[in-house]
């Protein structure tokens, strides 16, 4: 099934959005539980420290967006200082009954937008579609122009991370 919910939009977060992004929050770490071997806490609740950092608001370099779709939540993404500068995606989530209809797409290139210059996407290999799916953003902002490698060593519980680089401009997102 493909939805196909016009308008889709970003929303920057703000203090009055905690409990949504909270909730948004769980629902991306359940999605993560499987590769990460993640259990809840005894609360039934997932930790979230990406979005906790987020939360104390205490690194302006750090920002999160709610996806809404036709004045719905779609999901969220979180940015951040990337590490040798540029900027970075350090959360991305879109709810499932949206997902490979273009809303992620949209989002992602809609969001480098915001910030052109180095950016640095890190993702795990284990999710079948999204080596393609970043892969193919990084196509749509950079062309050919755009690097991918493993981060090595591997955590002990899990394949490496693996990161594209590209670097984003004002005419090619």
């Amino acid at each position: 099934m493909s939805l196909t919910y016009r308008p889709v939009t970003l929303v920057e977060v703000d203090r009055s959005h905690r409990a949504v992004l909270e909730n948004l929050g769980q629902l991306y770490r359940h999605d993560l539980s499987e590769p990460y071997e993640l259990l809840p806490n005894d609360d039934g609740t997932f930790n979230n420290r990406p979005l906790d950092r987020f939360l104390a608001g205490d690194d302006p370099e750090r920002r999160a967006y709610l996806i809404e779709v036709a004045g719905r939540l779609g999901g969220f993404v979180l940015t951040m200082a990337a590490e040798g500068g540029g900027t970075a995606i350090d959360g991305f989530f879109v709810v499932r009954a949206l997902r490979r209809g273009g809303v992620g797409r949209e989002e992602a290139l809609r969001t480098i937008a915001l910030f052109p210059g180095r950016w640095r996407i890190g993702f795990q290999r284990y999710n079948p579609g999204v080596e393609a799916f970043w892969t193919g953003v990084a196509t749509a902002v950079a062309g050919d122009d755009w690097e991918m490698h493993d981060l090595l060593p591997a955590p002990e519980n899990r394949p490496p991370d693996t990161v594209v680089v590209f670097t984003s401009g004002p005419g090619n997102v």
